[in-house]
């Protein structure tokens, strides 16, 4: 008996030593340690010309009609703020707003295409320090809807470009632009140009869109950057749940009125939460933030075979770290009766579903009609099924994670999984490589100003989101 125990003993102290080791080798990535790229730019010019994009008000509203105004003035403003560009680049126009322009390479090779969305959502004067659509730099930011999202992608990959071509630059693969109208309200354009693009047998080698940025440590409370790459982004389903009872009035309410039935309803739903999963993207991330933090947490992290059931316990009790974890339900609509005193013949809900990779659509759906119970009908009035995982081991990665260390120097990048969507979904049937990081860095406050009030960005920020774009579009070209 007495071998017995020290043989456990033994072993626990192996175990112990391996999960100390494991801990001791997660460790920062080295980088080069390089001055930041920082090729002279015409910094007031630069910030004028971007500010002009945001005065146009390039708004597709999801429901009303269209003012096209400025979106047939977008392509001519364009041309004159970058003359360079315009004069070197083929045009192509798709669903009549949205663009697609190629740059040319001096070589064969597979080409590839970054992306931004040029729509905007609407914004409220009354509720805004500046005006929405001034495009003025006003104590050091500049100021306007589509400063983050995402017209500062945009402007900052033509301003690249034309700083670029007065350097004789001339990239060695085919660089397409694929520059979207109606990205916020899910529209027809990007799906269209990726069907251009198969028609004319381009097959990219990698995408890149919106998504995440150099932002300040999402977790842990690590003071350090990191380089969020989104490698994968969560589907969605727009549902409607609906039950029904007797109409009648009132003063005479039953238990099986349909708006009662809706409450038992909704708390089904909100007590059928999905499965977590730590998937190992969500892993690698992790990991690589942990390796940030202090000896506690690396131990933690270094080990989630052992601690999964902790971590996730703790990103639960957070609505932004859960959301990492499983697919998410938000109610987000209710519909009873027109008038205060009469009991509806249906009641019902809209929730927005947001399907994490590992599910699928009808599974969600499936989920949802479970919870929801027999009285519920439940139906969709969109969906499309989330993103595939794309490789963190991939040329393309590498090369925008070298490109953020030679622009940010000491910012490691991780991979992670986006809750919300982008147009880049629809590029994953024909590449799969496909990305989704915006070259610049975001500070809380910024992010929080898409689709809120006083969305602005930096000047310096910006700056440097077009020095990142001029080293992408430079590596990219090396890499062939």
């Amino acid at each position: 008996m007495r071998y017995f125990f020290c043989a456990l003993i033994a072993a626990a102290l192996v175990f112990i030593a391996v999960l100390l080791v494991r801990a001791l080798r997660l460790r920062p990535a080295k980088t080069a340690g390089h001055a930041p790229y920082a090729p002279d730019l015409d910094e007031e010019g630069a910030l004028r010309r971007f500010g002009e994009t945001i005065r146009l008000q390039t708004v597709w509203p999801r429901y009303g009609e269209v003012d096209t105004a400025p979106f047939k003035a977008f392509l001519p403003l364009l041309q004159k703020l970058y003359p360079k560009m315009f004069s070197v680049l083929e045009v192509n126009t798709v669903n009549d707003y949205g663009l697609l322009l190629r740059w040319k390479g001096t070589e064969n090779g597979d080409p590839v295409v970054l992306m931004s969305h040029y729509d905007v959502v609407s914004a409220d004067p009354d509720k805004w320090t500046h005006p929405p659509f001034c495009g003025d730099v006003i104590d050091g930011a500049v100021w306007g809807r589509g400063t983050v999202d995402t017209k500062c992608i945009l402007a900052a990959l033509l301003e690249a470009g034309e700083k670029l071509l007065e350097t004789g630059f001339q990239p060695r693969c085919d660089v397409w632009f694929s520059f979207t109208n109606n990205e916020e309200t899910g529209g027809s354009t990007t799906p269209a140009i990726v069907q251009w693009l198969r028609a004319h047998e381009i097959h990219p080698r990698f995408v890149l869109d919106e998504g995440g940025a150099v932002v300040q440590s999402p977790a842990f409370g690590v003071r350090q950057e990191f380089a969020m790459i989104g490698v994968s982004e969560k589907g969605v389903v727009d549902a409607r749940v609906s039950v029904n009872g007797v109409p009648g009035h009132s003063s005479m309410p039953r238990s099986s009125d349909s708006t009662y039935r809706m409450v038992d309803v909704l708390k089904n739903i909100r007590n059928s939460p999905f499965p977590s999963r730590l998937s190992p993207v969500t892993q690698q991330m992790l990991r690589g933030i942990a390796a940030y933090a202090g000896f506690g947490i690396r131990f933690v992290f270094a080990n989630l075979r052992v601690f999964s059931p902790l971590v996730k316990k703790i990103m639960l009790s957070n609505g932004e770290t859960a959301a990492m974890l499983r697919t998410t339900v938000a109610l987000t609509q209710l519909r009873g009766s027109g008038e205060i005193n009469s009991i509806p013949n249906e009641a019902e809900a809209g929730f927005s579903v947001r399907v994490a990779p590992w599910d699928s659509t009808d599974s969600a759906l499936s989920h949802l009609r479970k919870a929801a119970g027999a009285h519920a009908d439940v139906r969709f009035d969109y969906k499309f099924e989330p993103s595939p995982f794309s490789p963190t081991d991939s040329d393309a990665f590498r090369l925008i994670a070298r490109t953020v260390d030679e622009v940010y120097p000491g910012v490691p990048a991780v991979p992670y999984v986006m809750n919300g969507g982008t147009d880049s979904k629809h590029f994953t049937s024909v590449c799969k490589n496909v990305y989704r990081f915006a070259g610049f860095r975001f500070t809380s406050e910024e992010r929080a100003g898409m689709h809120g009030n006083d969305e602005r960005l930096s000047a310096k920020s910006y700056l440097d989101g077009v020095r990142f774009y001029m080293k992408l579009l430079q590596n990219i070209c090396e890499g062939e």
